[in-house]
């Protein structure tokens, strides 16, 4: 009788360990998880803060062979094409993405600070009967997502709402009469 109590008691003493370290495995595990949340969270912003004055240049031939001919390619088409005065302190860095083929890269543009590439993206519209094309900067994961909310932004359009993409999500404005009506409430104040 005595050894059936001790072969229990070893038992429960066993189990009772093995639930002690498998709860805190589940602790750390939870830990750890938003551990990597927050990081994954820090890694995106990083990213987008890199990527801020960025602008990314479709359709300019290549025909330089050095850097130095490519940002001087580049501060010309603005210049001609913005009727800006940009110099080589206008731009950080400029670099064609992707592996040499037979299609034109696209070019990366860093301006020096996010006025310049605010005053380019806004009269973008001068380069409408060109060759030439701007779009914002974006990683991947945005790129994917813009893609999947270009067809619910054609609906929209097609629907005669105002629709546009911001970053990663899709703005509707919808015509005033649609909208329902806001309340005003007035706020009391206290005194």
């Amino acid at each position: 009788m005595e050894m059936l109590e001790m072969k229990e008691e070893i038992k429960t003493t066993i189990i009772n360990s093995l639930n002690e370290k498998i709860s805190n495995f589940e602790a750390k595990q939870d830990h750890f998880e938003t551990k990597i949340q927050q990081q994954s969270t820090a890694i995106k912003n990083f990213e987008r803060y890199i990527r801020r004055k960025n602008l990314i240049l479709f359709g300019v031939e290549e025909q330089e062979k050095s850097y130095d001919e490519l940002e001087n390619t580049i501060i010309n088409l603005i210049n001609t094409h913005f009727n800006f005065q940009y110099n080589n302190y206008s731009i950080e860095e400029v670099r064609r993405l992707g592996k040499k083929k037979d299609t034109i890269r696209p070019i990366k543009i860093t301006f020096s600070t996010m006025g310049l590439k605010i005053k380019i993206l806004k009269n973008k519209k001068l380069l409408e009967n060109t060759t030439y094309y701007l779009k914002e900067d974006y990683p991947l994961d945005i790129l994917n997502k813009r893609k999947e909310l270009l067809e619910q932004l054609r609906k929209e359009k097609q629907l005669g709402n105002k629709a546009y993409l911001s970053y990663d999500k899709l703005i509707i404005i919808k015509d005033k009469e649609q909208q329902p009506p806001r309340s005003h409430k007035k706020q009391k104040k206290l005194v």
